[in-house]
């Protein structure tokens, strides 16, 4: 494939054709990003943060195209791109030219012996790292790494998806007028194979955000280079809904949780667990309010859901709601693509026998949604850890103490009480899963640290307390006597401690003496 060709997915137009990166060009592309990222990681933090306020100035004076590129291209409402997309961005660079700084300097290590000693973390950039991004947010997701392998001090080699190529130029475009250092970051475009031909080329770690298969795969041709992965793939969260829960509140949750980007996003509520004692008026309402959505065209500014973006995420609805008609489930609403197939009606499906379903154990990455109940906490618990993924799930309860008791015991990167799905757009707090949904964090402190390798060094606390070490050669009987002593100390009982210690410190002073004749 040489070219390839940008299509909007509300109306299947052709925005662009683009020149596919060659595969030869990239041993040149990360020896140009290594010479940038030496000069870049001579910067003080100080001034990489400048260029960082600079990048959010530039963003905020093109919002308007930015917006415009990414509802063309990925096809979601104008509130989405700008709200969900542009803005979070914002707040990232904003938090990271902050408090980037402050992460990444010199950390004390508290040593609970040999006090006239220091240990510290010393923190270094990775080099140059590999951002290999998805189509449902073309901007949030990759700009989010590349602010944090900037704020850190690498270089960034960018694939975005072959779906959104023009979002991901755009974030390039920003990059290049905020004077980044030429060759800081480069943008690659191609499909799948360039991204395994990306990985040939060694880069100090590789972040992916993406399908479970293809971060499999990802993981597998990185480990013969040893190389670190950070991978961010999907999920199939649950909304706990409790018996005391507010009604109202409860199903607007579950609507824009479910629905959002047209659910095509790795925290979309795709599983809903509700108390069976309010699962009718549950569920009635939450019918009533999936009825309202407004879905068409991209273009249009009152539209509440977009097209599906990627075509081939249709069979997977197509399989699911399949296997659901046959199994006799229950469909609440929606159930089927619009006749030009570009959008799928919001759907709602539940009965007996759902929880043996794809549509409830698979991840779907679309506006459908299961829904089934629970009799007793335990049982609510156990449904939401069930399953290969552990991204995020939800809970929605008067009861905050209620709430974090079970948020504790569900096997999830994060848990969310009265709240759905956005807190993959907060600066502040770690994104990521356990289980198949992934390995590693980003945002945050902890995020940031990935994009560092982590250097730990031990010195004297003053140069004059400099002495020859008690466990160096020559082996004595002194020596041993007194290490046997010492591991005396560590006994719970304070009685025995203090029989033993004139006999330590008389040891200590008489290898004290050796070492001085040494």
């Amino acid at each position: 494939m040489s070219v390839l060709i940008s299509r909007n997915p509300a109306t299947g137009e052709k925005l662009a054709e683009l020149q596919v990166t060659v595969e030869a060009s990239l041993p040149a592309v990360f020896e140009k990003a290594a010479v940038a990222q030496r000069k870049w990681s001579a910067f003080l933090p100080k001034e990489r943060s400048e260029t960082l306020l600079r990048l959010r100035e530039t963003i905020l004076q093109h919002i308007d195209e930015i917006t415009e590129t990414i509802v063309s291209e990925n096809g979601k409402p104008h509130f989405e791109a700008m709200a969900h997309e542009v803005i979070p961005t914002l707040d990232l660079i904003t938090f990271y030219a902050k408090n980037a700084p402050k992460i990444l300097a010199d950390r004390s290590i508290p040593l609970t012996l040999l006090k006239h000693r220091a240990s510290y973390y010393n923190y270094w950039p990775l080099g140059v790292v590999t951002v290999i991004s998805p189509w449902n947010y073309p901007w949030l997701l990759p700009l989010g790494e590349i602010v944090m392998a900037l704020s850190a001090g690498n270089a960034v080699v960018f694939k975005p998806s072959e779906v959104t190529p023009l979002v991901g130029l755009k974030i390039q475009a920003m990059v290049d007028l905020a004077l980044f250092p030429s060759n800081l970051m480069q943008t690659v475009i191609g499909a799948g194979e360039l991204g395994a031909a990306i990985i040939e080329q060694k880069p100090a770690k590789i972040f992916f955000t993406g399908s479970v298969p293809t971060g499999k795969k990802i993981m597998a041709q990185a480990a013969k280079h040893l190389i670190p992965v950070n991978l961010e793939l999907g999920g199939k969260d649950a909304l706990i809904i409790l018996p005391d829960a507010d009604l109202d509140f409860a199903t607007s949750a579950a609507v824009w949780g479910g629905y959002t980007n047209a659910g095509q996003m790795c925290a979309s509520v795709e599983r809903i667990l509700v108390h069976d004692s309010i699962c009718g008026p549950f569920q009635e309402l939450l019918v009533k309010k999936l009825a309202r959505l407004r879905q068409g065209p991209s273009g249009s500014r009152d539209n509440d859901l977009g097209p599906v973006t990627l075509e081939r995420q249709k069979t997977i609805y197509e399989d699911q709601i399949a296997e659901a008609h046959a199994a006799k489930a229950h469909f609440l609403t929606g159930g089927e693509l619009s006749q030009d197939r570009r959008y799928m009606k919001p759907t709602l499906i539940t009965g007996e026998g759902i929880e043996n379903l794809k549509v409830y154990h698979e991840e779907t990455f679309g506006p459908v949604v299961a829904l089934t109940t629970f009799h007793t906490t335990p049982e609510a618990i156990q449904k939401a850890n069930s399953g290969r993924y552990g991204l995020l799930a939800s809970i929605i309860t008067r009861d905050l103490t209620e709430g974090e008791r079970i948020a504790k015991q569900l096997q999830v990167g994060s848990v969310l009480i009265n709240e759905v799905c956005y807190t993959a757009g907060l600066a502040e707090t770690p994104w990521g899963g356990v289980k198949d949904s992934g390995i590693g964090r980003t945002h945050s402190a902890a995020g940031l640290l990935e994009f560092v390798n982590v250097r730990h060094i031990h010195k004297p606390r003053l140069s004059w307390l400099t002495f020859k070490s008690l466990w160096w050669f020559p082996y004595t009987q002194p020596q041993y006597k007194f290490f046997r002593a010492f591991a005396e100390l560590y006994r719970r009982g304070w009685i025995r401690k203090f029989s033993l210690f004139p006999a330590f410190v008389v040891t200590f002073i008489r290898l004290i003496w050796r070492e001085k004749r040494l």
